[in-house]
């Protein structure tokens, strides 16, 4: 018997501690329209049975695919896992929580094959929490995106929402498995495929992200502090031998947002008063000129001054 076609599309799924949820997720990919397609977990040290589970449902729904173990290398480790054992032209990126809808993979190829020279699409998601649709993010960008937005206009891909060429994945370096880039693995590796590949959106709403409640004061601070010192990583790249005033400043105000963000973060949740503090004095110090830096930092100290 002939050897079996390679899948044009490898669907891979990294898992932790998914026994009690991940069912859906498998589910959401044997609905799919597009049928040319392998499909790989990697159970990322689960102590749970989460690959039993897994194994269960590729055997009982005769679809193309496996369940990989390994010891825990967090999310970024378990997508290099998963993308280096895949046979796929295509690599489609599923957290093990999140949906696609049964048209996604079929939308998405057929777009490639509209946008010849394309290398990544992302398409848009509904956001759900507790079932219920919170929103839709638009994470449309008119033609071709650029590292100079992805860097400076902030991240707008979504791992479960994306789909890319293998083999501009070892080119850009796969995703880095360094702890201090925890969190922000998925924007770094986008930042560096966008240096050598072309990134288009599809306007359409093909899955949804599970919003899991990630409120602890920690995990806000975890992950923009993270999120600090992986932009600086890429703007002392970018402006490597063509420092100036204006460069400066731009990347001023990119770091500025970064803690904007994290102090609306924590006001929402109304905790860590002293860490809002200091990133309120961080954001102004940083970057004094933008009048949205002023106006979020006039708007603190006047809570502040009242107790609140």
């Amino acid at each position: 018997m002939p050897p079996k076609q390679p899948p044009t599309v490898s669907v891979v799924i990294p898992a932790y501690q998914a026994e009690s949820f991940i069912e859906k997720t498998l589910s959401s990919v044997a609905r799919q329209t597009f049928k040319d397609f392998e499909l790989i977990v990697v159970d990322d040290g689960s102590r749970d049975k989460t690959a039993r589970v897994v194994e269960d449902f590729l055997a009982r729904e005769t679809i193309r695919g496996r369940c990989i173990r390994q010891e825990n290398r967090k999310i970024a480790g378990a997508r290099n896992t998963g993308i280096r054992s895949a046979n796929g032209e295509f690599i489609a990126l599923l957290d093990h929580d999140d949906l696609w809808m049964p048209e996604k993979l079929e939308h998405v190829m057929n777009a490639f094959g509209r946008w010849p020279g394309t290398d990544l699409i992302c398409h848009n998601e509904q956001i759900l929490k507790d079932g219920k649709v919170l929103r839709t993010s638009q994470n449309h960008r008119q033609g071709n995106t650029t590292y100079e937005e992805l860097l400076f206009k902030g991240n707008t891909l979504s791992p479960s929402a994306v789909v890319f060429r293998k083999r501009l994945f070892e080119l850009a370096g796969g995703f880095d498995e360094s702890p201090e880039l925890n969190t922000v693995e998925d924007y770094d590796f986008w930042l560096r495929f966008s240096g050598i590949g072309k990134i288009r959106y599809l306007d359409t709403t093909l899955g949804s992200y599970v919003l899991v409640d990630t409120a602890a004061s920690n995990r806000v601070l975890y992950h923009h502090l993270n999120l600090e010192a992986m932009l600086k990583r890429h703007l002392e790249q970018y402006y490597e031998g063509r420092r100036g005033w204006a460069g400066k400043l731009k990347a001023r105000r990119r770091l500025a947002s970064v803690y904007r963000a994290a102090l609306a973060g924590l006001r929402r949740q109304g905790i860590e008063p002293a860490a809002q503090k200091s990133l309120s004095r961080k954001m102004i110090q940083t970057c004094f000129w933008d009048p949205k830096n002023i106006l979020k930092y006039l708007h603190w100290r006047l809570l502040h001054a009242h107790g609140n």
